[in-house]
């Protein structure tokens, strides 16, 4: 184990073979909440999508509301309704 850095920051180089890591027990458990974790935040940012549509939605249907207001009202002036 080597260590850089001075003060209260540090960084310390390990290697896994040294300390007889195998990718069974505690590593593995900690991969699979990784993955979990990582699922659940493609989840969030799936449905943060699916929101931002949503709004797009509600917006571009508004404008086309009001632009179709606008085009009524200009079309009963130019008419002298």
């Amino acid at each position: 184990m080597e260590s850089y850095g001075s003060g209260e920051r540090r960084m310390e180089v390990v290697s896994g073979k040294s300390h007889g890591w195998s990718g069974t027990g505690s590593a593995m458990a900690s991969e699979k909440a990784w993955r979990m974790s990582d699922l659940e935040a493609k989840r969030k940012k799936r449905i943060a999508k699916y929101n931002v549509y949503g709004v797009e939605g509600k917006v571009k249907a508004t404008l086309r509301k009001g632009l179709r207001w606008i085009k009524k009202k200009c079309s009963q002036i130019g008419h002298g309704y």
